[in-house]
Formats: C-alpha cells, sequence, structure tokens
C-alpha cells in the first residue's frame, strides 16, 4: 500500500492545544499532565512514528516530556507556532526576512535559540517560516531585499545547525522552511515565502549555491488553497516542480468561504463540511505524492474546535488518510518508470527471426508444431489468453498512434513480455505471429533446452478479411487459419468473429459472416476443437467506421445468435466485452465467456476493475480474451499488468492488492531473452547497441 515506508506524524500543539481547547501548548505552558496524557493516548493509538512538537518553557515538564517522546522514531522541533505568537513583540514581524539588519540579526538568534532546544528534544527536524510580507507598496523592491535578507539567515541557521551537530556529534537536522499565504485577511499568515515557484527558487539557491543539502521545504495540502497564483489557488501539478526539495508535507484543512467562522488556516478536521480538503482532493494529492515517489514524512496538522475531542480529530485523520491511501488510483502511479520493449527483445534478437526465415525454417518450425508439449487439462481452470490478431484486419491504432501496433518488434516483444509467464495460459494469433512465436521459442531451446510456449494453450484466429475501415468491413473472410489448418498445426482452439450489422447495406455481408462462423464451428466439432466466437453487435459512424454497442440488451440478443450456430454448442466460447449490468449479460447463456478489453486506456486499473467486477458477475465467467488493454498499459510493463490481471482471474485478487502486486513485478526478468540467447546481461543490453 502506498506510504507504507513514509514516517506518519502528528503536528502535537495543534492536535493537543491545551486543556478545554485553550493555547497553553503553543505558549509552551500546558500542564505536565495533559501533556503527558497526550502522549500515553497516542502510544496507544500505535500509528504515529514520529511526532512534531515546539518549546515547554517549564524545565521539569520538558525533561519529562522529552523522555516521554523518546519512543517515536522521529522527532520534529516546529518553530512556527513561536514565531507566529512573537510573545512580548521583541522580533520585528518580518522575523528572518526583514531589510533591518538588526531586526534580522535578533530573528536569527531567537531561532538558534531554538535550535539549540530542538537538538535537547533529539530532532532530526527543524521547521520555520520566513517572516512577514512586505507586500508591494514600493513596486517588488522590498521584496528583492527580504528575500536576500531571507538568504542570508537561512545561511547562517544551516552553518550553526552543522556547528553544534559536529559539537554534539550528532548529525545535522534537516532545516525545513515552511510556506504560508500572502493574504492580510484575518485567519492567514501573509508571509514572505510564499508562492511556491519563489520557495522553490529560494531551494534552488540553498542547495546549489550555498551547499546547505539538508535545506529543503514543507508544504502544506491546506495552503494550496490560499496560495495565489494570479487570482486562481496553486494545483496539484506545482508538487511536482517541488519534489527535489520536499522535506517534509503536511496534511491539513483549510477555509476559504469568507463568512465561516473558521475562514483561513485555521486546521479545521478533517470531516469540517465546509474545508477545502475534500476526501478527493486528499486522494488526488497523495496520488501526485505517490508519481514522485515523495519518500519523506507525512505530517498530520489537525487542530480541535469548540466542543470537538482531540483524541476524536486524530482518529478522523486516520480514517480519512487511510481512506485515501488505499484507492485504487493512489496506488497505481508510475513514477519515474518507463517501459522499453527493446530492452527485453533489443533488434538483434527480433532479426534472429528473419534469419531463420531466410534460411528456410519451414521444415524446422512444422516440428516444433507438431512437438510441443500440451497442457494436459486446458480448459479445468480460469484463463487469461493474450489477444494478438488486431494487425491482420488492418487495427495497429493504441491510443492516440494510428500504427503503434505496426511495430513489429514492438507488438512481438510485448506478446513474448507476458508470455514468459506461468501465469498467463496462452495466445490467441494469426498465423504470422504465431509462427514469429515459435521461432523464437526455437531459438531460446537452441541455447536454454527451455520452452515458453510448452503448457500453453494456442488459439488461432480465422477470419480477418473484414478489414477495418473498408466498404465491405462485415464481409470477414477466412484469411488466416482455417480449421484444418489449426487441427494439423497442433493448436488448441479456433477463435472466430462476427458483427451484426442491422441498419445498413452492409447487413448482407453481416449475415454471410455469421454463416462462414456457422460452418467453421461444424468443423470444429468434427475435430473436438474448442471455437471461441467473438459476437458484437455494431453500428456504423461517420458513413465508415463501426463501433461496437455496448448495451447490455443489445449483447444479449447478439450472444443468442453466437450460440446456436454449427450444430452444437458444446465447444462454444464466447467472448464479450465488459459491460454495466453484466450479471444480466452473462446470465443469458450457459457458455463459458472470456471477457474482452478493447481499446488500450493507458490505465491498467480501468481493466483491472472491469475484470475483478465481471468475473463476480456469474460462474460461467470463465477469465479473459485481452489484448491492447494488456499488451500497451502506457508506460507500465505488460509482464507486471498480466501478472496483476492473472492474479484477479486465478485467484480472486481485488483490484488493490492486484496493484501491489503489479509495482512489485515492473522490470522483473528483462533479461529473458538477452541474457539466454545472446549471453549478453541487462546492465550491457540496456545500452542500447543491440
Amino acid at each position: 500500500m502506498a506510504f507504507e515506508k513514509n514516517i506518519k506524524s502528528l503536528v502535537h500543539p495543534m492536535a493537543f492545544p491545551g486543556p478545554r481547547l485553550g493555547s497553553s501548548t503553543i505558549l509552551g505552558e500546558a500542564p505536565e499532565k495533559y501533556l503527558l496524557d497526550s502522549i500515553k493516548f497516542l502510544k496507544k493509538l500505535n500509528y504515529f512514528d514520529g511526532l512534531e512538537v515546539t518549546q515547554i518553557k517549564d524545565p521539569e515538564v520538558k525533561r519529562k516530556f522529552i523522555t516521554a517522546i523518546k519512543s517515536f522514531k522521529y522527532i520534529t522541533y516546529t518553530a512556527e507556532p513561536i514565531q507566529l505568537i512573537n510573545e512580548d513583540n521583541l522580533i520585528d514581524s518580518a522575523d528572518i526576512s526583514s531589510i533591518n539588519e538588526l531586526e534580522r540579526r535578533n530573528a536569527v538568534n531567537r531561532l538558534k535559540l531554538y535550535m539549540n532546544e530542538a537538538f535537547e528534544y533529539g530532532a532530526r527536524q527543524f521547521t520555520f517560516l520566513s517572516g512577514e510580507d512586505p507586500g508591494t507598496e514600493n513596486g517588488s523592491r522590498d521584496r528583492k531585499i527580504a528575500t536576500g535578507s531571507l538568504i542570508k539567515s537561512i545561511d547562517e541557521l544551516c552553518k550553526y545547525n552543522k556547528r553544534i551537530a559536529k559539537k554534539l556529534n550528532k548529525k545535522p537536522m534537516k532545516m525545513t522552511l515552511e510556506s504560508f499565504d500572502r493574504l492580510r485577511d484575518s485567519g492567514h499568515k501573509n508571509q514572505l515565502i510564499g508562492p511556491s515557484d519563489e520557495a522553490r527558487a529560494l531551494a534552488v539557491e540553498m542547495r546549489n549555491v550555498y551547499g546547505h543539502d539538508e535545506f529543503g521545504l514543507m508544504y502544506d495540502l491546506s495552503h494550496m488553497f490560499l496560495l495565489r497564483n494570479g487570482f486562481d489557488h496553486e494545483s496539484m501539478e506545482i508538487i511536482k516542480a517541488l519534489a527535489p526539495f520536499l522535506n517534509w508535507v503536511h496534511i491539513a484543512n483549510s477555509v476559504s468561504d469568507k463568512d465561516d467562522p473558521n475562514y483561513g488556516d485555521t486546521h479545521v478536521s478533517m470531516d469540517y463540511p465546509n474545508g477545502n480538503v475534500t476526501p478527493e482532493v486528499l486522494k488526488d494529492f497523495l496520488k501526485v505524492l505517490n508519481e514522485i515517489e515523495y519518500s519523506e514524512g507525512i505530517g498530520f496538522e489537525y487542530s480541535p474546535r469548540g466542543r470537538q475531542l482531540s483524541e476524536s480529530v486524530i482518529k478522523i485523520a486516520i480514517a480519512g488518510f487511510e481512506e485515501a491511501r488505499q484507492q485504487i488510483d493512489v496506488n497505481y502511479v508510475l513514477g519515474s518508470y518507463r517501459f522499453k520493449t527493446r530492452r527485453f527483445l533489443p533488434e538483434k534478437i527480433f532479426y534472429m527471426i528473419t534469419e531463420e526465415k531466410q534460411n528456410s525454417i519451414g521444415d524446422i518450425l512444422r516440428e516444433e508444431y507438431k512437438n510441443r508439449k500440451r497442457r494436459a487439462h486446458p480448459w479445468d481452470s480460469n484463463l487469461v489468453i493474450i489477444a494478438a490478431d488486431h494487425p491482420a484486419r488492418r487495427v495497429t491504432r493504441v491510443g492516440s498512434n494510428e500504427i503503434r501496433m505496426g511495430d513489429r518488434q514492438q507488438y512481438l516483444g510485448r506478446i513474448v513480455r507476458t508470455l514468459i509467464l506461468d501465469d498467463v495460459d496462452g495466445v490467441m494469433a494469426t498465423p504470422d505471429i504465431m509462427d514469429e512465436l515459435f521461432i523464437l521459442n526455437y531459438l531460446l531451446k537452441k541455447k536454454e533446452g527451455k520452452s515458453f510456449l510448452d503448457n500453453k494453450i494456442l488459439i488461432g484466429c480465422t477470419n480477418r478479411g473484414g478489414l477495418y475501415g473498408s466498404s465491405y468491413e462485415m464481409d470477414d473472410l477466412v484469411t488466416a487459419y482455417n480449421i484444418e489448418d489449426i487441427n494439423a498445426l497442433n493448436l488448441d482452439g479456433a477463435k472466430m468473429m462476427f458483427r451484426v450489422d442491422l441498419e445498413t447495406r452492409q447487413a448482407r455481408y453481416s449475415q454471410r459472416t455469421i454463416e462462414t462462423c456457422a460452418n467453421m464451428v461444424r468443423r470444429c466439432n468434427m475435430y473436438n476443437i474448442p471455437a471461441f466466437i467473438e459476437p458484437l453487435p455494431v453500428e456504423r459512424q461517420g458513413g465508415r467506421f463501426y463501433k461496437v454497442k455496448m448495451e447490455p440488451d443489445e449483447l444479449i440478443k447478439t450472444i443468442g445468435i453466437a450460440t446456436a450456430l454449427g450444430g452444437s454448442s458444446s465447444n462454444i466460447w464466447l467472448k464479450i466485452p465488459y459491460v454495466k449490468d453484466y450479471e444480466y449479460v452473462v446470465r443469458s447463456t450457459s457458455n463459458p465467456i472470456l471477457m474482452l478489453g478493447g481499446a488500450s486506456t493507458g490505465n491498467p486499473t480501468d481493466i483491472l476493475e472491469e475484470f475483478e467486477k465481471g468475473l463476480g458477475a456469474g460462474k460461467n465467467v470463465k477469465g479473459c480474451l485481452v489484448g491492447r488493454n494488456l499488451l500497451y498499459p502506457g508506460y507500465d510493463d505488460p509482464l507486471a499488468v498480466a501478472k496483476a490481471v492473472s492474479n484477479i482471474i486465478h485467484n480472486n485478487m481485488s483490484t488493490e492488492e492486484a496493484v501491489r502486486v503489479l509495482a512489485q513485478n515492473r522490470g522483473k526478468d528483462m533479461d529473458f531473452f538477452t541474457s539466454k540467447i545472446m549471453g549478453i546481461s541487462l546492465t550491457n543490453a540496456e545500452l542500447g547497441f543491440l
């Protein structure tokens, strides 16, 4: 599950502000019993491994508190409350950004004092804010000068951090600047830093110019709605720009409604009705964090209001976070991963297939077909079959790319990438693809002695003559295998398709194709070969292209045609797309059904969810026969996606569980062919010279 390894932290002075929700904790004056009881509660809760704390003025209470929090793995000292309260107004409101050098030094010295206390707490991180924004009354001049002051102050604080750490023989703390809004309204903080683009520029300078690698930024989700970029607040995309510099993030809530009594950066509870951070917003935030492979801490910053109990607010926050991080699209992220087919099946191996064809491999190929090891009981369990027949019908489109499946090296590489999995039961293909698989298998066996086609279910595709986009598309002639070919080549099944067009002049060709399929079913029955029929109701769009009618009623009517073909339905399997109300669709037949995947969406979670739902629709749903959605899953690894699909089909795994399996299998066995056929490790193969 996402964020299992990230530190989960609680901002203690916000969650436990003081008895009866006073302000004594933030002021450093909370009673000893209140503080220690709060820690007992958190330990009993056993959820947070981090804690964010602030000053405690009483030395004896502080000593006991420090002892109590030693069991937390990660302590953060938060100086923001001290800076914002600015007790006795001894420091200029511009704080460490003050353009008055004397005031700036005073602010820096105050933070140095609390950095000493942070080391006393055993803190591994020190967080602070920039100081009040000078505004634009003098144009951008004051902001530029203030930013210069801030840079100087952070440089001094980072150097002090390293100096004290060395003296104490400890590791320097992370120095983390939290960005706030620049709004002067009540309930807001009006800080110089500020917009995330300026925060990022500051972080770049502190790291690259001043060499303070321990310096970074804290981004608070609730501040996203208060940080303005023109008239609009910041978006999730800004997190990707901040990614290299994020030391920490906060999950909190704010209110943008000026008529709300809790308007502003008020840390209302996660379930506050008028809060900015809805469950959907939190989910999107976590998804982006997972995409950037965020590995640092996550702090919860909520404060009780009115008669709310601290304990209840914390439990609500945990429940909301847990629900969000378990969402499928939060867990399914690629991060920086990109599957590259040629690293798995490089050009050199691909063109070995051409060389074998050139050398008249026909006799050898026939022997390979004849002697392959067939599965003893192929139809006894649910099946995952790869569909690899699209190019033969002039279908090469994947997403917006019209000829993606026209690159045979890529296409074949992705097919074989899935077939090396034991979890994948077989492939349905046209003669060209099937021959190439057998040649590749032959090359592997010569080097390794093993076969990736043994015990696989191999289904030959028959009628491919209804070319996509043609005026005679419904006249789907048998141009690939016929049933005699399939029997002679020792294949396990025959796949055929008819489409029902009732509206256009093509209807008579649709009828003729149905008759062709009926005759093939008869031939299959003669040889006891299973017939996999794909019956699709279609309608013409734009005068040229056909679209499948994905309505349950239309599929039910078409299934009735399919199962009545050929004199006996005993060998008929159906290939049916998943649609809403699938329970009613599958109930229209007693024949076994394999779900098809349809056009690639680029997001494999779509097909995983559909297959999970479809498998639960009826006991005659026996798996899937899927092509583009599995072979071209966006940037993802077809093997990993196939592993996830197989776990749903074979093991009744949930999509949430399957997504975790997917993430664990990305990039596995990338040297399956290069190491065996060429004797080259993946390290060299990745150089791209093969």
